[in-house]
Parts: C-alpha cells; sequence; structure tokens
C-alpha cells in the first residue's frame, strides 16, 4: 500500500468512526422519541416477523417485494428481534453507503490527490436530509440504495460478474422501482457501444469530428472521429449507420467480455419482467394505493428538490447558468410553454398527500401550492432556471450515452407516481450528484453545512412537534 493510499483509508476509517458514533447519538434519541413512525407500523410486525423465523406471514398492505425483512432475518440469530435492533440494521448500512459512496467517488475522480475532498462529499451523500434519517428508522430506502450503490461500483470496473447480478437482483428485491435504474446502468453501456463502434473508416454519416481519441472498442476505429463527449447528432448519426449496416459493425466489435456484461444485466431485467408477468404489476400488496398515473408535473418537483439540496451547485454555477439562458432564449421560451401546459393539464392530488400531515411535503402542498390558484404556474419560471442549472451542472463530464438513458429512468422512476413523496427523488438525486463536474473544495464545505442545518431543523421538529390521531394510541412525528 502506498503513502497516499495509507493516507486515505486512515482518513476514511477516521471519519467513520466519527460518523458511527454521532449518528448513534441522534438513532438513541430516534428510538427514545418513537417506537413507531408512520410506515413502521406495517414494516415493524413484518420484520419481526421474519426475523423469528416466521416466512409465511405477510401484511397485505406493503408493497414492497421482501427484501429488507429478508435480511433482518439475520438479526435473529445474534441478537433479540425488537424496534431498536431492526432499525440499527439500517444505520449500518448508511456505514457501508459512506464507504461505497467513498470509493464511487475515488474512482470517478481518479488522480485526485485531495482525500479529504473525496471522503467530505461521501460524508455528504450519506447525511443528505432526506436519506440521513431513514438510517434511523425501519424503512427499505437504507438497504435498497446500498444494494443499488454496490450494483453500480461493480458496474464502473465490469469485473465480477456474479455480484453484480447479486447486487442488482437484490436491490429491484429491496424496492422494485431500483429495476429503473439497473436499465439505465444497461442503456448507458449499450449506447456507448453503438455510438463508439459506429466510429469507423466508411462511415459516412460524421462529419466535422476535431477531437481525437483513443479508444477501447477497436483497432479498426477512425481516431479522428472519437471524440469524449457525444450528443443528440452522434446517436442520430450511430442508428442510421447501424441501420444501413445492419449491426454488422456492432457484433464485428463487440467483445466477449462485452457481451457477458450485457447478458448479466438482461438476465436481472428479464427477471423482472418475468415478476411482472407473474404478480399482475410492479406492486406486491395493496397495489390500489400505488396504481401507475401519468404525473409529468412530478419532474418539476424533483427539479426543486435538486434546487434545495443541491443549493450549493446552484449558487456555484449561477452565473453561467443565468448566461446560458440568456444564448438560449428560444429553448427557454419552449421550456416555459411546455412546463405551463404540463402544470395546467397534469396536476394531480393524491388523498394521502392532503390527509397526513405528518409528512413535510404536506405543510409544502398546503402552504403554497393548495392555497393559492397562481401558484403552479408563478413556480414556472423557478423549474425553469433548476433545469439549466441541471444541465450547467452536468455538461462539462456527460454526454448523451449518459443523460439520455438518465431521463427516460427519470421519468419512468417519477411520472407514472401519483403521490407526492421526498423519498422517491434520493436515487435520482445521488445519481446526478455523482455526475457532477468536480466541485471545489469551498463548495463542498458549503454542501456539508448546508446539510447539517437541514437535517438539524428536520430533527428539531421531529423532536419537538407532536402530532395526535384519534386511531393511535402513540403521538405521531414529522418526517420527510
Amino acid at each position: 500500500m502506498t503513502t497516499m493510499s495509507a493516507r486515505y483509508y486512515t482518513l476514511l476509517s477516521f471519519q467513520l468512526c466519527a460518523y458511527f458514533l454521532a449518528s448513534k447519538l441522534v438513532f438513541d434519541n430516534v428510538s427514545k422519541a418513537s417506537q413507531i413512525v408512520i410506515d413502521e407500523h406495517f414494516h415493524i410486525p413484518q420484520g419481526i416477523s421474519y426475523c423469528t423465523g416466521n416466512f409465511s406471514h405477510w401484511d397485505p398492505k406493503i408493497t414492497t417485494l421482501p427484501g429488507l425483512y429478508l435480511v433482518s432475518s439475520v438479526i435473529g440469530l445474534f441478537a433479540e428481534c425488537n424496534t431498536y435492533n431492526l432499525r440499527f440494521v439500517n444505520l449500518i448500512a448508511s456505514c457501508v453507503n459512506f464507504m461505497l459512496f467513498s470509493s464511487i467517488l475515488k474512482y470517478v475522480y481518479y488522480g485526485d490527490r485531495n482525500h479529504m475532498k473525496i471522503i467530505l462529499q461521501a460524508v455528504n451523500l450519506t447525511i443528505l436530509p432526506p436519506l440521513y434519517f431513514f438510517s434511523h428508522v425501519y424503512y427499505t430506502d437504507m438497504l435498497s440504495l446500498t444494494f443499488l450503490l454496490m450494483f453500480s461500483r461493480l458496474c464502473l470496473t465490469n469485473r465480477y460478474l456474479i455480484l453484480i447480478l447479486i447486487c442488482g437482483s437484490f436491490s429491484i428485491v429491496m424496492r422494485q422501482t431500483n429495476v429503473v435504474w439497473v436499465a439505465m446502468v444497461f442503456g448507458h453501456k449499450l449506447l456507448d457501444l453503438l455510438i463508439k463502434s459506429s466510429r469507423v473508416f466508411g462511415n459516412q454519416y460524421i462529419n466535422d469530428v476535431k477531437i481525437s481519441k483513443r479508444t477501447l472498442i477497436a483497432k479498426d476505429v477512425d481516431k479522428s472521429k472519437v471524440k469524449r463527449y457525444y450528443g443528440m447528432w452522434d446517436v442520430y448519426c450511430a442508428a442510421k449507420y447501424h441501420l444501413s449496416t445492419h449491426l454488422s459493425t456492432f457484433f464485428k466489435f463487440i467483445t466477449f467480455h462485452d457481451a457477458t456484461v450485457m447478458l448479466t444485466h438482461l438476465i436481472i431485467l428479464g427477471g423482472f419482467v418475468t415478476f411482472v408477468y407473474i404478480n399482475g404489476s410492479i406492486v406486491v400488496g395493496d397495489k390500489s394505493a400505488h396504481e401507475a398515473t401519468i404525473h409529468l408535473p412530478q419532474l418539476l418537483y424533483f427539479l426543486v428538490f435538486y434546487g434545495v439540496f443541491g443549493l450549493p451547485y446552484v449558487v456555484n454555477k449561477l452565473q453561467s447558468t443565468l448566461k446560458l439562458m440568456f444564448r438560449e432564449k428560444i429553448l427557454v421560451l419552449l421550456c416555459g410553454i411546455i412546463f405551463t401546459l404540463m402544470v395546467h393539464h397534469n396536476t394531480l392530488v393524491h388523498p394521502y398527500l392532503l390527509a397526513d400531515n405528518r409528512h413535510f411535503t404536506f405543510y409544502i402542498w398546503n402552504r403554497w401550492y393548495g392555497r393559492y390558484d397562481h401558484a403552479i404556474y408563478a413556480t414556472v419560471p423557478i423549474y425553469i432556471f433548476l433545469l439549466f442549472s441541471i444541465y450547467d451542472n452536468l455538461k462539462d463530464q456527460n454526454c448523451i450515452s449518459f443523460l439520455l438513458p438518465y431521463t427516460v429512468s427519470l421519468v419512468l422512476a417519477l411520472a407514472l407516481q401519483r403521490l407526492i413523496e421526498i423519498r422517491y427523488f434520493l436515487v435520482p438525486f445521488i445519481v446526478l450528484r455523482l455526475r457532477f463536474s468536480r466541485p471545489s473544495f469551498a463548495v463542498v464545505m458549503a454542501e456539508f453545512l448546508w446539510y447539517l442545518g437541514i437535517n438539524a431543523a428536520a430533527f428539531y421538529v421531529f423532536f419537538d412537534k407532536q402530532i395526535i390521531w384519534q386511531d393511535f394510541d402513540y403521538v405521531q412525528r414529522i418526517m420527510w
């Protein structure tokens, strides 16, 4: 191990211990404050059943697959099956997530010797306020993310295909909607191969390519036609070329390893399609509460989520974003028209949103969107700005082979959900955050302080505000 590596792992270990000890204090206070937090009313009894070896019991109100409870069943081998220990699984998972975030960032920022900045970014992602809260309660979100991060980290190097298959499958068993992110990785790899394999001698559809870059696909690729980042025009050229050659170039240049990687992803996706066919729906249990509904404004609410939790990145790129919008005035106008039509014709309100005063979304909706008739239209300029801000943070480090599959996956993950829930936005935001251009240490530190402030405020509300519901014999609390 080199001196630099030793320093990195020393810093990582120290920060991991600090994170666990600080979080354990919060965790114990959450346990003292409330033995049941909203959906734990269903999750905890189910977890205890599996933990005690009763795998035949299933609560029909639960809509996710039993991944969380299967992992929880291990507790029964070592400790008592109770609420504290079930929740503790997610605290441990958050520590694993911290190490996975750090590993992914270290790979993405290869060559960056500022280890403290990499580790601090891993801390920031781990304490992302809505995500951090769920490391203290018994919900599916934390372990779901753990397996998705394992899958993503393995896919960066495309080694250990059996582990890729296991982690990808388990991420879906934890939470069915993770299938869209597995599909995104598959789409990213497939599109990248299709574009790069089209950059061969004889492709008459590519013109005026100035950047030369070594390719990993084949020695016969024309180096003058290889670029680092690709756009929609390159997708068009690749599609036209491959159609004209009946995909002969693609199959000629794809390696055996490429084929086995793609096959691994297809097995995961094929298994999920089989499950949906047999089950009759993506949802298990209470299907009536989660029927698929076209709800396009969910994409706009995600922009607000990005604006709040990506605020340091929004501010850092403020000037360049405004310049970008000024240069693209026609596109700004077009976005304004599309967004206005979306909110006018497709703003939906789930009954749970109006009735459940235990979530922050209840108060946000009722004090802005629900109170003022013009609110859905007045927010459109903010949506437009935040859309350009996201692009401004992504454009210098990403190409269409990521942006196109990500956009499709984002639509599938959000725009078919009628209920607005903050935790639906967590994975899409984390994927974006991991793809941002390398931030400065000042931005990373601002992000850390911003998240600390939001977490402090959120936990203050959770501990201080009590809500009494007549049909429950314990107090309710406000959470994400």
